[in-house]
């Protein structure tokens, strides 16, 4: 049943999993560093930034949610869940981005990303220490 309680709970995952996310992807700034400029998929003028903060923040807050609902209280699930939504959009760029525009400057962007993953992951990790103590850990001492 879903209770106040929970969708409090829902509003701290979905804002600490937006930090989460927003963190690596504030390495591309500006509109001519967007990897997605010239993807035919992606016609919008904002930036893709905004995409992949909100695909990452869904994703991290659905496998938080998950190991919330199998009842798996180790800290160490939490830090791999926020791991996994910080490396999001360096994976994502990996993914999406038009390989013409991958061809023209292979080892920029190779680095860019790889900045991306590495910072997403740490931060996450961190992040996922913080989501621990804010959702994950008040089911364990409830069960007590």
């Amino acid at each position: 049943m879903f209770t106040y309680n929970a969708s409090v709970h829902l509003r701290y995952l979905l804002l600490l999993n937006a930090l989460t996310a927003l963190v690596p992807a504030l390495l591309l700034k500006g509109r001519e560093h967007d990897p997605l400029l010239n993807a035919h998929w992606w016609p919008h003028d904002n930036h893709s930034a905004v995409l992949v903060v909100c695909i990452a923040t869904i994703v991290g807050t659905g496998l938080v949610y998950l190991l919330l609902r199998r009842k798996i209280t180790r800290w160490w699930a939490y830090c791999l869940c926020g791991a996994i939504t910080g490396a999001f959009p360096g994976l994502f760029y990996v993914i999406a981005m038009p390989r013409a525009d991958w061809a023209k400057a292979p080892d920029a962007w190779s680095a860019v990303f790889t900045g991306m993953m590495v910072v997403g992951f740490i931060w996450g990790t961190l992040i996922g220490l913080v989501t621990f103590g804010a959702v994950g850990r008040r089911k364990q001492l409830a069960a007590s």
